[in-house]
């Protein structure tokens, strides 16, 4: 277990790391002036340069009211990634000072590394990167990271794909109905538009046959096992199962991508959870299998089949709550494993088309233009006071 992940599952620890570091950045904050031309960008706690930040990074730099700002990424090891504008070690002196002086945050998890501060002057946006089924932040009473009683979230904006996930985000970060955008999100803009075709493309790269049929199996981590990743998937029995014209995109959850045992030296598996998007392999997939992970809210974005395989559905819940039973929400949720194989195998998917048209109607709602709609919100924030 590394030393956050240490942290994280003390209590008395983490308040303690909380309070006194929180008092000690706030101190700090009074002797650094904001940089109004000072933008920072974090996806997943620095782990990644990807998903709707790296949208609106990207869009900046093509936009010209935004030549001369300078758009910094913060990772948790910069020498891994290169970029043509400044890189910072994330949870360093230097992060801490860089973020008090910009003018807005950029993230789609959070910035401040479990503490409680905020710039004096800073626009703080939060993406979002998949909010639904699981109960987050104040909603969440397991938790991960014990925030204090009182703790106020302090985005300013938050994306949405639905009124019904507006509600949801409202609530669990304690925002105001002006706070939370119906928009979609920025790294859905490209899923949206199935002319791109970019899906061969990704295909060919990943070295998958053109004659497969391409399942994307993406389940999230379980909180039971924090920092494991648990699979116990037979893909031997998959792949007698589906046979010779199916292959396996296995994606696991960005926490744990690190700790999978995969064999993937048969053409029928594909371990692709080091890749560095998700975007790309929901392109290049034409179904999805996953559990109680977000990715259903994006992939239904592409109107293409999905379905659930929630093998330890009550063992799960016991842990972590879900807003909704999504068993009820996503087709094959009660089935066996040889069940929903046997479904997926026939190619027939008609009558599950209406509980599909349903789900998107009711939480994906919007998509297509996010990455625009927070540019023009950001841009006429930081302007308002500058």
């Amino acid at each position: 277990m590394d030393l956050v992940s240490f942290v994280k599952q003390s209590r008395w620890i983490y308040r303690t790391y909380y309070y006194l570091a929180s008092f000690f950045v706030n101190v700090l904050k009074c002797f650094v002036k904001t940089d109004d031309r000072l933008i920072l960008f974090v996806a997943y706690g620095g782990r990644y340069f990807n998903d709707s930040p790296k949208c609106i990074y990207d869009a900046m730099l093509k936009d010209d009211r935004f030549q001369g700002y300078k758009l910094v990424w913060a990772f948790r090891h910069p020498e891994n990634f290169t970029l043509t504008t400044p890189k910072i070690k994330i949870s360093s002196f230097s992060y801490l000072t860089l973020a008090l002086k910009a003018r807005c945050w950029v993230t789609n998890v959070s910035v401040e590394r479990g503490l409680n501060f905020k710039g004096k002057h800073t626009f703080y946006l939060q993406t979002t990167h998949t909010s639904l089924p699981k109960r987050i932040a104040r909603d969440d009473d397991n938790s991960a990271v014990p925030f204090p009683k009182g703790f106020k979230y302090k985005y300013d904006c938050v994306c949405a794909q639905s009124t019904k996930e507006k509600e949801i985000l409202k609530g669990a970060y304690g925002l105001s109905d002006d706070q939370v955008i119906v928009s979609g999100y920025p790294k859905n803009d490209i899923l949206a538009d199935s002319s791109l075709g970019r899906g061969a493309d990704i295909r060919k790269k990943l070295g998958i046959p053109t004659d497969r049929i391409t399942i994307l199996y993406a389940p999230t981590y379980r909180d039971m096992y924090f920092g494991e990743m648990k699979c116990p998937v037979d893909f031997k029995k998959w792949e007698r199962l589906l046979g010779d014209q199916y292959v396996v995109l296995f994606r696991a959850h960005p926490v744990v991508a690190n700790a999978t045992e995969i064999d993937s030296s048969s053409e029928f598996i594909y371990d692709v959870s080091s890749y560095p998007d998700n975007v790309d392999l929901m392109m290049a997939s034409d179904i999805l299998i996953s559990d109680y992970s977000g990715i259903f809210f994006e992939y239904a974005v592409q109107k293409k089949p999905m379905f659930c395989y929630a093998y330890d559905y009550d063992e799960y819940v016991s842990c972590r709550k879900l807003y909704f039973d999504i068993r009820e929400k996503v087709p094959g949720g009660f089935m066996t494993e040889e069940e929903l194989l046997a479904t997926i195998k026939t190619g027939r998917f008609d009558s599950y088309s209406p509980v599909w048209d349903k789900f998107r109607e009711d939480y994906v709602a919007v998509s297509g233009n996010a990455t625009k709609i927070c540019v023009e919100k950001i841009y006429k924030n930081i302007n308002e006071m500058a």
